[in-house]
């Protein structure tokens, strides 16, 4: 089958070699020059009400409480080792350009996503082909890669909490990693996310991580699914909100 145009021009050359599973791991755990302080370690109890939290009964989406979950997200993710640590430096980076506009002299227009949209899009913040020269970001357009990100997690913790004991938490991520994000990444990045996903821990270890201080055990099915649909609620609106402004494929 040929490769598609996109596809062509993110493979590289026939001369060149694959990432090693060291490059690998090396690649996706580069992190942003400034960390942010998360604060206390991941609680799943706070990673549902933050998500059930940011998504209001009129259907706003407010942005600090999707952020807040996210914080929970970079827990989580940095208690996984390698396979996580690209995605969770980008997130990092992605929060503090949110942030920065919240503090900013336009901040009210960034406490919901229906306002920062209203706001970009009618002050032409929003590159619809390519990043306007001279400007950050948009809140749009980073909003759109923590969205994105989102559904990758959601994906491998629905799989998780759906799969059966002796599933393997590696093929489970991959499987989410290739619906979710490959599409958006290099092909180097996707070589180096292949082998790095080979380290995930067991699925009882990634059941203990998501009980840590939410009781026992043994309901750690039921309370990963709750929070998944938490996750789903949210992740679907913003989906809904981006598709009728035509902005699911911002550069």
């Amino acid at each position: 089958m040929p490769l598609s145009k996109e596809d062509a021009e993110r493979k590289p050359p026939p001369s060149a070699s694959p990432p090693s599973a060291a490059t690998g791991a090396a690649l996706l755990l580069q992190t942003p020059s400034e960390p942010q302080d998360l604060g206390e370690g991941f609680r799943i109890v706070r990673l549902q009400r933050a998500f059930a939290a940011s998504l209001t009964p009129s259907g706003q989406i407010l942005i600090r409480e999707y952020l807040s979950g996210w914080k929970e997200l970079i827990k989580f993710m940095d208690s996984l080792g390698a396979a996580f640590g690209l995605i969770s430096g980008e997130t990092r980076t992605k929060i503090a350009i949110l942030q920065e506009n919240q503090r900013g002299p336009h901040g009210a227009h960034y406490r919901t996503l229906q306002s920062m949209v209203r706001f970009e899009l009618a002050r032409g913040l929003v590159g619809f082909q390519s990043l306007p020269a001279g400007r950050p970001p948009s809140g749009c357009r980073t909003f759109l890669r923590l969205h994105r990100a989102l559904k990758w997690l959601e994906l491998f913790l629905r799989k998780l909490g759906t799969s059966p004991e002796d599933a393997d938490p590696s093929r489970m991520c991959a499987d989410a990693y290739q619906e979710a994000l490959a599409p958006y990444h290099s092909w180097w990045v996707r070589q180096a996310a292949a082998l790095a996903f080979l380290a995930m821990p067991s699925r009882r270890e990634l059941y203990h991580i998501l009980s840590a201080g939410g009781g026992e055990e043994g309901k750690g099915p039921r309370r990963l699914l709750d929070t998944v649909r938490s996750i789903a609620h949210v992740y679907n609106a913003t989906q809904e909100l981006y598709a009728a402004h035509g902005m699911l494929a911002l550069p």
